[in-house]
């Protein structure tokens, strides 16, 4: 029965190291996809006003780059920790790990698709 803690131990003592951080990783899932997805976003808020004149473009702009993402940001970022809070240690590192390496792909294709 020991052989099963022996493998365990390293899972634990990361998940016991990773969870005082557990806002801070949220926080760097939600702003990493918001970087992935920003140019998305502005690309759809740019068509959504492009008949408009120009103060209301460059507001509509501002006001989504001051307050639309860091408002997202805010929003989600208790939403994702809570989540990944109440995991147990092994679905907690498992899903920080795969979450970033889901997002790391996200990235490369979308840079691949530029």
């Amino acid at each position: 029965m020991t052989e099963g803690i022996t493998w365990q131990q390293p899972i634990l003592w990361l998940a016991e190291t990773m969870r005082p951080h557990n806002r801070e990783i949220a926080v760097a899932m939600i702003a990493t996809l918001l970087v992935i997805f920003g140019g998305v976003i502005n690309g759809a808020l740019r068509q959504l006003v492009r008949k408009q004149p120009m103060w209301l473009r460059v507001g509509a702009f501002i006001s989504l780059c001051a307050f639309g993402y860091g408002t997202f940001t805010v929003w989600l970022t208790p939403i994702v920790a809570g989540y990944l809070i109440n995991q147990s240690p092994g679905m907690y590192v498992s899903s920080i790990v795969l979450s970033f390496i889901v997002v790391g792909i996200l990235a490369e294709n979308f840079q691949r698709s530029k």
